[in-house]
């Protein structure tokens, strides 16, 4: 009896963490941060078009206070997958989210990529043109 008392201190000892534990338990915010949260205010968005490789991917989101929605999109050329999203006290939440098959990446070796952003009031745009290399770069050796 004696030794399976022993024997059950020591497996419950050895699976116990070796580290403690970096979860906070029971937080609760302090008033300072609660302000902060509450007055934030928020909204940006980013798009990647990409139709050299035919990759795509775009965000927008909008946080009021403690409130954020928003919805991300992105595709590979063999799907595109959009999600829609909130978080607030309730937490993270998936509110909708759609998958349309596609027929593979289409790449065009002469094709555009563009990429846009707008955050804070301030909109960034730019294009990149593919510049297709003729022959091989590096000398092949047989």
């Amino acid at each position: 009896m004696q030794l399976a008392v022993l024997l059950l201190l020591v497996a419950v000892a050895n699976a116990l963490p070796a580290h403690p534990s970096t979860t906070v338990r029971n937080y609760t915010p302090n008033q300072y941060e609660l302000e902060q949260n509450r007055a934030a205010r928020y909204k940006f968005s980013s798009n990647i078009e990409d139709h050299i490789s035919d990759l795509m991917h775009q965000r927008d989101e909008v946080r009021d206070g403690l409130n954020v929605k928003g919805s991300y999109s992105y595709s590979d050329g063999y799907v595109k997958r959009t999600v829609h999203y909130e978080a607030d006290d309730k937490g993270y939440r998936i509110t909708g989210q759609e998958e349309t098959p596609l027929d593979g990446p289409k790449i065009d070796l002469t094709g555009t990529a563009a990429v846009s952003n707008a955050a804070h009031g301030t909109h960034i745009q730019y294009r990149v043109q593919s510049i297709p290399v003729p022959g091989p770069v590096a000398k092949i050796i047989d």
